[in-house]
């Protein structure tokens, strides 16, 4: 039996010609939609800032060194405090917050902007009574640790989500040291 090439190149042609049309469409797509979804983005991390720093007015972008790599912060322009975007790996990729901490050196407040977790266990770091509890003056060790028990002072985990409760965690002891970098605190 002998192969026609019309049977082979037809097909063909037609194939990459329907590629190349979803190829341009997409492309299209992404065009048209991407500066709208960059103003969307920036528009959702400013709002985080203001919810994680209340009083905070303005905020002026800077990056510090700590033992975890360069951190991204935002100084509040009339001297309330810094936001801190810090991440950590976890069960579903990286699990971003943003942390607020006063000029006093007091947690405002924490925000989880970006996680993948499992719904219905990882997504409960999203709750407002897990962040909550990271909300008071900076531990005196330095840095917050995690309990199954309910121990007094200290961070209670997502029971089934560990990975997801750690990964909170040491973003926000990230923050606190980049915190401390900043003003001369104890590391």
């Amino acid at each position: 039996m002998s192969i026609n090439p019309k049977d082979i190149i037809g097909p063909t042609c037609v194939l990459v010609g329907v590629c190349a049309v979803f190829t341009a469409a997409v492309v299209g797509t992404n065009s048209l939609t991407a500066e709208k979804i960059a103003v969307l983005n920036q528009q959702t991390a400013d709002a985080a800032k203001v919810e994680v720093l209340p009083e905070a007015d303005e905020f002026s972008t800077a990056t510090v060194a700590t033992s975890t790599g360069d951190v991204e912060y935002y100084e509040a322009a009339n001297g309330a405090g810094y936001v801190f975007s810090t991440s950590y790996k976890s069960y579903g990729g990286a699990l971003v917050v943003m942390t607020g901490i006063s000029s006093e050196g007091e947690i405002t407040g924490i925000k989880v902007t970006e996680c993948n977790d499992t719904p219905g266990l990882g997504l409960k770091c999203q709750n407002a009574d897990f962040q909550d509890q990271y909300k008071g003056a900076i531990p005196a060790a330095g840095a917050f640790e995690i309990t199954k028990t309910g121990e007094e002072g200290k961070i209670d985990a997502i029971s089934g989500a560990t990975i997801s409760t750690t990964a909170v965690t040491n973003s926000v002891n990230n923050a606190i040291e980049a915190y401390n970098q900043l003003t001369g605190g104890a590391n």
